[in-house]
C-alpha cells in the first residue's frame, strides 16, 4: 500500500479504535500512569503503529509524505525570508576558523556542507504568534528591541524526513512560550551554513 494519507489512515484506524476500547475497558489498570489520559494513550499507540507502518515503506515515500504542505493556523504568523550570500560566506569563514584543520577533516572537508545547488538561496521562515507580532508593531521596533527574543531552530535528522511544515506546530509552541520569534530553515530544517 503506498505511503499516502488515505493508506496511513486505513493502517491506523484499527489502532485508534482498539486503543479507545482498551482504554475504557482497562481503565483501572491505567490508574497512576500517564496512559490514564486517553489523548496520551491514543498518541503513544498511534505513534508506535505509524513507526511500524513507516518501517515497511521506502525511504523516498516517507520523505515525500513528510514534505507535504501543512497550513499554518490563523493565530500564527509566518514570513518567508532569504539569507543573503554575504552572511553565508561570513558564517562559513567563522565556522572553518572555529573547526580548524582537524575539525574540517573530521566533517569531511570545507565545501560539501556549503553547497545548496545551482542558484539556490538559503531560505527560511519566521514563525511567531500573531498577537505577539501585533504587539511588537504597536509598540514599535525601536522600543521592542530589548525584548526581542529569537530562537534559531536547527533541526537535525540529516535531511531524512520532515520540513518546516511538519515541525511548525512544535516551533509555534516555542514561540508562544517565549513570546518571541522562531527562525527555521526550509525546505527541510537542517544545518544553516
Amino acid at each position: 500500500m503506498p505511503f499516502k494519507t488515505v493508506a496511513l489512515s486505513a493502517a491506523l484506524t484499527p489502532t485508534v479504535i482498539s486503543t479507545w476500547f482498551s482504554h475504557y475497558l482497562n481503565r483501572k489498570s491505567l490508574h497512576n500512569t500517564p496512559s490514564v489520559h486517553i489523548s496520551y494513550d491514543e498518541g503513544i499507540h498511534i505513534m508506535r503503529e505509524f513507526l511500524v507502518f513507516a518501517s515497511k515503506q521506502p525511504v523516498e515515500d516517507l520523505q515525500e509524505f513528510s514534505r507535504q504542505w501543512v497550513p499554518s493556523p490563523h493565530w500564527v504568523r509566518t514570513e518567508p525570508a532569504s539569507i543573503p550570500d554575504t552572511y553565508l560566506e561570513s558564517a562559513a569563514k567563522t565556522l572553518i576558523a572555529q573547526l580548524g584543520p582537524k575539525g574540517i577533516k573530521a566533517v569531511g572537508g570545507q565545501e560539501w556542507w556549503q553547497w545548496r545547488g545551482p542558484a539556490e538561496d538559503l531560505r527560511g521562515e519566521w514563525i511567531e504568534m500573531r498577537n505577539d507580532y501585533n504587539e511588537r508593531k504597536k509598540v514599535g521596533e525601536e522600543k521592542y528591541k530589548g525584548r526581542n527574543r529569537i530562537i534559531l531552530y536547527v533541526h537535525g535528522g540529516a535531511y531524512f524526513f520532515g520540513s518546516v511544515d511538519t515541525h511548525r506546530y512544535q516551533m509555534q509552541r516555542h514561540a508562544r512560550k517565549l513570546k518571541g520569534r522562531v527562525f527555521a530553515r526550509y525546505a527541510s530544517p537542517g544545518g544553516l551554513v
